[in-house]
C-alpha cells in the first residue's frame, strides 16, 4: 500500500491450502503424558510453585491497578504443590477445594488486596518471608508462572527454584503478533494478508503515516481489523472503516502500542484455539482444539465438543506443531495457545498466546479431576458477570449442578473468582457428557444466576 514511510512490511495472503489431508504431524513426536502437572516436572523431589500474576504481559506492564488472576491456580496445583497469591486466600473456596480432595496442601498470601506490585515484585520483597516459608517443605522447587517475564524469573532465582519458562525475549518473539506473523509466513503456514506497521525511532509523525496506511487499504477492504502487535486479552482490536476512523485513531495512539497490524475484516466462519504445551524434558504435548465463543471481538468463552472436519483440525494440527516444534528448539517451555480463524478464504493462525490461556485452566482442571485432559465428554468455560456475592453464596445459587465428586458426570466447576465479591466477576467450567447435557447445563446455570441466554 501507498503513503506510509515507516518502518512497515507487507504480509502476503496464502490463501492456497491443499483439501487434501496430509498430516505431517509423528503421533510418535508428541508427548502421551498421564498429567499436565508431570509435563512441569514429573520428579516426586521437586514441588512446583504456582506464582500467576497476568500483568507481567508486556501490555500490561505499568498498569498495575488490574487484579493479577492470581487464585486460579488453586485449581491448577497438586496437593503436594505450593500456590503463592497476592492478595487474601479465600476461605471458602479454598475449603470447598479441600473438601473434594483437590488444591495445595500450602498456600502463601501476602493478604494485600488491590497490591499495585506484581507478585514476583513481592516475592523479591518479602524474600526472607518466602523463602522460610517454602524452607518447611525441604524439597527442591519449580517455579511456575503465568507469562515468562524476566521479572518472573528473577523471583523464581531469588527463592532457589528451577524456573519453568524461558527468557522474555524468546516469550515475546511468539507473544508478538507481527514476529508471530512473520514467523508463520517464513515456516510456509498461510497469513491474511496485510500489513505489519512499526513507529520507526525517526517517525516524526506517526499518527499521520497510521492514518495513510490504513485509508490505502479502505480503498479495497470496506472494514478492516487493526490490533497492536503486543495486545493481550481484547486489548488493542479496533474494527475500523471510514465512517469510525475519526474515533478509532486517537484509541490506538493512546494503547501505547508502537506497532500495529493492519488487515482486511474477514468473514470468519468460526476461530479454534489449538492448545499445547512444551515440558520441562522437551516434549511436546497437544492438549487440545476448541471452539473460542465471542460477543463481538470480546473473548467470553471456549467449548470443546463440537468437533472440526478432520481437514480443517488436520491443517490446524500441522500448523501447530510446526510452530510448537520452532519454539521448543528455541528454548521455549510451556503452555502454548494459538488463535485461528476458519473463512472462505482459507484457515489462518492469527495470534500465538504464549502464556497460559484461560482455558488452559479447563485442561488443567480435567487432568486432574480425570487423569487426561483428553476428556471424551464436553466441556464449556464461560466468563460471566453476576450480583457480586461470597463464593458460598455462589454455591447456593448453582446448588446442584456444582461438582460434587460423586460421579455424576454433569457438573460446573468455578475456578476464576477474584473479583467475585467486588464486582461480580466468575468464570465457570461447564462439563458434560455430551451436547444435549452441555445445553442443558448451561441453561439450568444460567437460570439459577438469573442471566440471560447468551449466544
Amino acid at each position: 500500500m501507498d503513503g506510509a514511510s515507516g518502518s512497515k512490511r507487507l504480509i502476503g495472503n496464502h490463501t492456497h491450502q491443499e483439501d487434501a489431508l496430509n498430516s505431517s504431524v509423528n503421533s510418535n513426536a508428541i508427548a502421551k503424558s498421564s498429567s499436565i502437572l508431570d509435563l512441569i516436572s514429573s520428579n516426586s523431589d521437586q514441588v512446583r510453585v504456582f506464582a500467576f500474576d497476568i500483568r507481567s504481559q508486556p501490555h500490561f506492564q505499568g498498569k498495575n491497578t488490574l487484579e493479577p488472576w492470581a487464585s486460579r491456580a488453586l485449581a491448577v496445583a497438586g496437593s503436594e504443590d505450593v500456590v503463592i497469591i497476592p492478595g487474601n486466600l479465600d476461605a471458602e473456596y479454598y475449603d470447598w477445594l479441600k473438601n473434594l480432595g483437590l488444591g495445595p496442601q500450602k498456600v502463601f498470601a501476602f493478604n494485600r488486596e488491590n497490591e499495585p506490585a506484581l507478585l514476583s515484585e513481592l516475592i523479591m520483597q518479602k524474600a526472607d518471608e518466602v523463602r522460610a516459608f517454602l524452607a518447611s517443605i525441604g524439597k527442591p522447587l519449580v517455579f511456575v508462572p503465568y507469562y515468562s517475564a524476566d521479572v518472573d524469573k528473577e523471583a523464581a532465582s531469588t527463592i532457589d527454584a528451577v524456573f519453568f519458562g524461558c527468557d522474555q525475549s524468546i516469550t515475546l518473539k511468539y507473544f508478538d503478533k507481527s514476529t508471530f506473523k512473520s514467523l508463520c509466513q517464513s515456516l510456509g503456514i498461510p497469513t491474511v494478508p496485510g500489513t505489519i506497521l512499526s513507529k520507526s525511532s525517526d517517525s516524526e509523525d506517526f499518527e499521520t503515516e497510521l492514518r495513510q496506511e490504513i485509508l490505502g487499504w479502505l480503498k479495497d477492504y470496506e472494514t478492516l481489523l487493526i490490533r497492536g502487535a503486543q495486545g493481550s486479552v481484547g486489548s488493542s482490536l479496533y474494527k475500523v472503516n471510514r465512517s469510525n476512523l475519526d474515533t478509532e485513531m486517537p484509541k490506538m495512539l493512546a494503547s501505547g502500542e508502537s506497532c500495529f497490524l493492519i488487515e482486511p475484516f474477514l468473514k470468519v466462519i468460526t476461530s479454534p484455539n489449538d492448545q499445547w504445551m512444551i515440558g520441562s524434558n522437551g516434549e511436546i504435548a497437544h492438549l487440545g482444539i476448541t471452539c473460542q465463543l465471542f460477543n463481538g471481538l470480546q473473548h467470553i468463552g471456549n467449548v470443546k465438543g463440537k468437533p472440526y472436519s478432520k481437514r480443517i483440525e488436520g491443517l490446524i494440527r500441522d500448523y501447530s506443531f510446526k510452530i510448537a516444534q520452532h519454539m521448543r528448539d528455541d528454548g521455549y517451555l510451556g503452555i502454548l495457545g494459538i488463535d485461528y480463524i476458519v473463512t472462505d478464504q482459507g484457515i489462518f493462525p492469527i495470534e500465538n498466546n504464549a502464556r497460559l490461556n484461560g482455558s488452559s485452566f479447563a485442561f488443567f482442571i480435567l487432568d486432574n479431576l480425570f487423569g487426561s485432559s483428553d476428556y471424551d465428554g464436553c466441556w464449556k468455560v464461560l466468563r460471566l458477570k453476576i450480583e457480586p456475592c461470597s463464593f458460598s453464596t455462589l454455591r447456593e445459587k448453582i446448588g446442584s449442578l456444582i461438582y460434587q465428586g460423586n460421579g455424576n458426570p454433569n457438573f460446573v466447576f468455578p475456578y476464576e473468582f477474584d473479583t467475585l465479591r467486588t464486582q461480580g466477576d466468575v468464570t465457570l467450567l461447564i462439563v458434560a457428557e455430551d451436547l444435549h447435557h452441555l445445553e442443558y447445563v448451561e441453561k439450568e446455570l444460567l437460570s439459577k444466576l438469573e442471566i440471560a441466554a447468551l449466544n
